[in-house]
């Protein structure tokens, strides 16, 4: 499909009553924009008000965020991480555990290894953070991804503020933070809308590279793009089976859900020189533009249309579904404020049920059925095996606690003498 401006391809779009695109996207001064009946776009219409017979949308939200802060490191919080990191790598455990940085209310883990240009990187359930060293003069001080939990349970003027004092900590800060990376997502509920019936010919969209994916033999989603701009539809209740984020799921049924159909995600992915044509540099300035820029992505970067047998793909109609989904996100602020830990803690299907599988399998080759039973044999196997290799059962799952809980930035309770 062409997506250049060609002459006929203008007369094409003018004779079917169309604007012709540029090509480029109108900087924003605020957080208005037009649509295509000139109407003036707002983060407060109430989308809920719009007759939805093909979807029912669930969710409009921020969900991924990556911040730049230019800057230099304070010498000393350098020598701190240079030291942090090498312990880090040590190859005795319980000092490789103790690479760990505490500041803000947050237990860092310091990475043995740094992140392209920057140096070092801590991470924790809220921020994974990428810091320059004061060599690098032409790289940033941070780069810094928010998680999507985070945004999602917590306000982002509250999560900027929280985050400014951190990076404030690491050293001297030049001018605010900008946005190297945003993506916008709308999770709906298909009604009259066949997601996995979508062939590719209905892609109308300025990208050059669209990318289809199943899952067990069944259609699971669409990738449109790899530049500026990235739009990927796919099948988010097939994700979170294995991703596990079920703090959706009530947001979802809050929403609407029924608790069973599959819920589908329209996602944008847009880097900093996309973000800048629309007028958008700074994290304050997301709340208020979002909802334009989502009309950008389903109006002007991508749309989903009906083939006919006019030659001019341009001329193609936009569906239903998509128009549904265009006027779907007028607000992507967090529906539901809670506390989000700030440690990754494994979740309970990994401890219980997976965790409990070597449990099964011992009943089963001992051919024991009382659990009380298999529990004594096994731990008594156990040790008799690690003391085979001249090791303590005890002493190995003090270690391999330590190593986890660098990992999920818990603390181990000193034991009592």
């Amino acid at each position: 499909m062409s997506n250049s401006n060609t002459k006929p391809e203008i007369a094409a779009r003018e004779r079917c009553g169309l604007q012709a695109d540029t090509g480029t996207v109108q900087p924003q001064g605020t957080a208005q924009a037009c649509n295509s009946s000139g109407a003036v776009l707002s983060n407060t219409a109430p989308a809920k008000y719009i007759d939805y017979i093909n979807i029912k949308p669930l969710r409009c939200a921020v969900d991924s965020l990556y911040l730049s802060y230019r800057g230099n490191i304070n010498p000393k919080m350098e020598e701190l991480l240079d030291f942090l990191k090498n312990m880090a790598q040590h190859t005795d455990p319980e000092i490789a555990a103790g690479a760990f940085l505490h500041f803000g209310e947050h237990k860092f883990q310091v990475m043995p290894k740094g992140a392209g240009k920057f140096s070092y990187v801590l991470k924790d359930n809220w921020f994974t953070i990428q810091v320059s060293s004061g060599k690098s003069s032409s790289v940033p001080l941070a780069y810094v991804q928010i998680s999507s939990e985070l945004l999602t349970f917590t306000n982002l003027d509250e999560i900027q503020d929280h985050l400014d004092y951190l990076i404030y900590s690491l050293g001297t800060v030049k001018g605010h933070p900008s946005v190297s990376r945003l993506d916008l997502c709308m999770d709906f509920q298909p009604l009259a809308f066949n997601v996995e019936s979508i062939e590719i010919q209905q892609w109308k969209t300025r990208a050059t590279q669209i990318d289809r994916f199943h899952q067990h033999k069944r259609p699971s989603g669409w990738r449109i793009g790899k530049g500026q701009v990235m739009g990927r539809l796919y099948n988010k209740s097939l994700e979170i089976q294995k991703s596990k984020k079920d703090y959706l799921k009530p947001l979802w049924e809050s929403n609407g859900w029924n608790g069973v159909s599959d819920v589908w995600r329209m996602e944008f992915q847009m880097k900093r020189e996309l973000l800048k044509s629309v007028g958008l540099k700074h994290p304050h300035q997301i709340t208020e533009l979002s909802p334009a820029i989502w009309k950008y992505c389903t109006t002007k970067w991508l749309q989903l249309v009906t083939p006919t047998e006019d030659s001019y793909e341009s001329c193609w109609p936009v569906t239903n579904a998509w128009n549904e989904i265009s006027q779907a996100c007028t607000n992507t602020e967090c529906q539901a404020v809670k506390p989000v830990r700030k440690e990754r803690l494994p979740h309970d299907q990994y401890l219980f049920v997976n965790g409990l599988a070597a449990i099964s399998s011992f009943m089963a080759r001992e051919g024991i059925s009382d659990l009380g039973e298999a529990l004594g044999e096994f731990l008594h196997e156990a040790e008799r095996y690690h003391l085979s290799r001249n090791q303590r059962m005890e002493d190995y799952l003090q270690t391999k606690a330590l190593e986890k809980s660098l990992r999920y930035n818990t603390q181990l309770k000193k034991s009592k003498e």
